[in-house]
């Protein structure tokens, strides 16, 4: 009798564990998602139900994407409390129908957006810090200001100190994805030294660590609470704060202020593929299927007009371009006629006077600092292109007439008669896969300017295997 309450018992419990779960189910069916969807198709739940051989290894279902739009994925997210603050809806009344403003702002940001969104998703990160390169930058990744620079306005000691390179070739504040990497990595530590609050960390990026830090301290110490809005630090102090709350608002709310969001596709755009070193980005664009104008918005970081010589660096490039770009990488040829260098603008310096000094152009000192205008400062660096195998050309010639002229001075009545060179035999050369210009060059004992000279190429050509190319005049 026992035995058989025993099993009446187990079988009733079973019972009800399954109706629980069902019950469970339906209230995890009904609940609103936050960020991502996690849903099944008619055939995922006959799947499940199928108790059938084939059907005993589950398979987690499918990640099904709520949003098409980036934008709208932000205005769901609802992790930042923004309250209703003074300052705060002065600069809401300030944004308000500024639609022009935000038509340049999703132009810029179209690129970039969705990785920066989905690198905080990974990292279970507010989305809400995805608008704050609206504030520090207008989504602009050259912007520049007298220390901060890129999207996210970094100085030059914090990008150094969260893995970012800066030199005269590159400056990975202004590489919008490797500098979103740095400054997550930096917000999170903000966010975990600043008692776990967001609004206190972005505080921290605008002024300073160590002020947001001491006012903690002090409401501690006072036994008051340490989130943002407990602080009592002046808006001036942290005049980002404000600016991205309203944001904030504006985008979960943009037809209340009058203003429309460009949509943008909440699908993956760049990827990153290694550099090559030394290269013409001219080629490089060329070789994506790219213009160059194209190339420089997903590749803001490289300061030249050639990618760093030495080193390990990255290129963004839309994932459309990414198959063009391999089949073609190994036709590129590192650019061998520069050499950077690197000016401080001394007081009396001009750009005609520095450009004369280093014998070089104007347009070329300016296109290699992305000026705009002629205005320098002084203790301003510049970067310089010097043209130094033109210079060992020219040296070279030099010296090989001077050592002939020696020759003729130090001959008694020494007449200098010309020498008629043999007639160079015609030949044409096949290119073979894997061959580049500057290798083709070498193969043969000719000169990289008369190879390119002879079949009208320039650094920008691209070969490809069976043409024939001359290789003497």
């Amino acid at each position: 009798m026992r035995k058989h309450f025993r099993q009446i018992h187990s079988f009733t419990v079973l019972m009800l564990a399954m109706f629980v779960a069902q019950l469970s189910g339906c209230a995890a069916t009904s609940a609103s998602p936050s960020t991502t969807e996690f849903s099944t198709t008619a055939n995922d739940v006959s799947n499940a139900n199928d108790h059938s051989p084939q059907h005993q290894q589950h398979t987690p279902p499918a990640v099904v994407e709520q949003y098409s739009d980036v934008w709208e994925k932000i205005q769901h997210a609802n992790a930042i409390d923004v309250h209703d603050d003074a300052e705060v809806r002065k600069q809401r009344n300030f944004f308000d129908d500024k639609q022009k403003f935000m038509n340049q702002v999703g132009e810029r940001a179209e690129p970039f957006l969705y990785y920066i969104v989905s690198q905080l998703e990974a990292r279970n990160m507010p989305l809400e810090l995805a608008l704050l390169p609206i504030v520090e930058s207008g989504y602009n990744p050259l912007a520049q200001a007298n220390g901060p620079a890129g999207l996210w306005q970094m100085i030059p000691a914090t990008g150094r100190n969260f893995g970012l390179t800066i030199n005269s070739a590159y400056d990975g504040r202004k590489d919008a994805l490797a500098s979103t990497d740095a400054v997550l990595d930096y917000l999170q530590h903000l966010y975990d030294t600043l008692d776990n609050d967001w609004i206190n960390a972005v505080a921290a990026y605008n002024t300073g660590e160590l002020v947001i830090k001491a006012a903690i301290d002090k409401n501690k110490a006072k036994g008051k609470p340490t989130d943002f809005w407990s602080l009592g630090i002046p808006a001036k102090r942290v005049q980002t704060v404000p600016k991205w709350l309203a944001f904030i608002q504006i985008i979960r709310t943009p037809n209340h202020y009058n203003l429309t969001l460009p949509p943008i596709a909440n699908r993956p755009f760049l990827d990153r593929v290694p550099a090559p070193n030394g290269v013409d980005i001219g080629q490089i664009a060329n070789a994506a299927g790219l213009s160059k104008a194209e190339f420089k918005t997903y590749n803001p970081g490289f300061r030249q007009g050639v990618t760093p010589s030495k080193g390990k660096y990255q290129i963004a490039l839309p994932l459309e371009n990414i198959g063009p770009y391999q089949e073609n990488h190994d036709k590129l040829y590192a650019q061998k006629r520069y050499d950077s260098q690197s000016y401080i603008v001394k007081s009396g310096d001009s750009l005609g006077a520095i450009a004369a000094k280093f014998d070089m152009s104007v347009s070329a000192l300016k296109q290699a600092n992305n000026l705009t205008s002629d205005r320098i400062k002084v203790g301003q660096e510049l970067t310089l292109l010097t043209p130094m195998a033109a210079n060992d050309e020219a040296q070279t010639n030099t010296s090989k007439e001077s050592s002939t002229k020696a020759k003729a001075s130090n001959t008694p009545n020494a007449v200098a008669k010309p020498v008629d060179k043999p007639a160079a035999k015609a030949t044409t050369y096949k290119v073979k896969s894997g061959d580049s210009l500057d290798k083709i060059a070498r193969k043969n004992k000719v000169k990289l300017a008369d190879l390119m000279k002879w079949n009208q190429l320039n650094a920008k050509s691209i070969i490809k295997p069976g043409q024939e190319l001359k290789i003497s005049e």
